[in-house]
């Protein structure tokens, strides 16, 4: 066979390479000779220790970039997928679900663990403290109707949410909207959870109608925690 350099050689296709039969040659310094080694054996050692340096204030790095070009594929196809002995431990499914076999933590004292912009949404409850509102959203605001609340009362309305699934826990609490020294008369809960739809009770501890003059409109903010029952 004719020598050749090798920028002669022909070109290998990713989509043709076979990781782990094709091979590359290889000088194992400490045999103090030339060895080849499987593609996959060659990037699956590398990916254990691999080094960068980020060093321009002006550029956007990417430690570890991967486009997927997602032609026809499964619904469970993994972008991520990291086992121990077999066992699932992390995985980012290509919907850019994230499940892990632990808990997972934040050590920020500022950042926390929720939700981002764009999982939100806001809606404004109509004709009364009673009538159902529709927001399909993770989390998000519902701005009640105007009215006041009659002592020892209650309220209840419906959310319907397709984000909510039936384990979940559905948090809500009081943002705003109330008049002045009303905030501590008012109570707020989920009193129910199912498929798609939870009820949430807006009530008052006092004795009196309040607020006492007027009416007020308060802001509520839900979220969607996901849970399960085993």
């Amino acid at each position: 066979m004719a020598t050749k350099k090798i920028t002669q050689f022909s070109s290998l296709a990713q989509g043709d390479l076979d990781s782990p039969v094709d091979v590359l040659p290889i000088v194992d310094v400490s045999a103090g000779e030339t060895k080849k080694v499987t593609a996959k054996a060659l990037a699956g050692a590398a990916v254990g220790d691999l080094v960068n340096v980020w060093n321009n204030v002006a550029t956007t790095f990417s430690a570890i970039k991967l486009d997927v070009t997602d032609t026809a594929s499964a619904a469970g196809s993994m972008l991520l997928n990291l086992l121990v002995g077999g066992a699932a431990r992390f995985q980012v499914t290509k919907a850019g679900a994230v499940t892990a076999a632990s808990s997972v933590k934040s050590t920020s004292a500022s950042g926390g663990v929720g939700y981002a912009t764009g999982a939100g949404g806001v809606v404004t409850q109509a004709t009364s403290r009673t009538t159902g509102v529709t927001l399909d959203k993770i989390c998000g605001q519902i701005t009640l109707f105007a009215a006041t609340i009659s002592g020892h009362e209650a309220d209840e309305f419906v959310l319907t949410n397709s984000a909510i699934e039936a384990g979940d826990v559905v948090v809500v609490s009081i943002k705003s909207g109330l008049a002045a020294g009303t905030a501590k008369y008012y109570r707020v809960q989920v009193t129910a959870v199912a498929a798609g739809v939870c009820t949430i009770s807006v009530g008052n501890l006092d004795n009196a109608t309040i607020p006492s003059a007027g009416t007020d409109t308060p802001v509520l903010s839900f979220a969607v925690i996901k849970a399960v029952a085993a």
